[in-house]
């Protein structure tokens, strides 16, 4: 493994570690704990604007991914042209770099929001948005 790698899995195994004890967490309580909480009023009353939100957010993380798409496109054509230009051809390799890194963010924030609301329509606490 590169040392830039491991540098990088080193900064984010906190955060990771974290997700991965809050995902736990949240499957190991148990259904009554969480539906017992929310009263069937409050959930039919929220339901649009759960919607709404849970719509807003699958645009944005779309928005995102195709940002990030275009991104590494724009870095393959400077990388392309950028000829005998070291500079310009280190630019856009940073470019492509950010914008996969961009991407992996992306799916990752994909993962979780499904991840998250599968649970709360596991519990009951939401109504299946989509």
């Amino acid at each position: 493994m590169r040392p830039l790698t491991r540098a990088f899995a080193a900064a984010y195994l906190p955060l990771i570690a974290g997700l991965g004890a809050t995902l736990l967490l949240l499957i190991w309580v148990g259904p009554v704990a969480a539906a017992d909480t929310v009263p069937s009023g409050a959930q039919k009353a929220l339901a649009p604007i759960t919607k709404m939100i849970a719509t807003l957010v699958a645009i944005a993380i779309g928005l995102g991914i195709a940002i990030c798409g275009a991104v590494i496109v724009w870095g393959g054509i400077e990388k392309t042209l950028a000829g005998a230009n070291q500079e310009a051809e280190h630019r856009a390799q940073k470019r492509i770099t950010n914008g996969v890194m961009g991407l992996v963010w992306m799916v990752l924030a994909g993962v979780i929001v499904s991840t998250i609301t599968a649970i709360a329509v596991a519990y009951g606490l939401i109504e299946k948005p989509f």
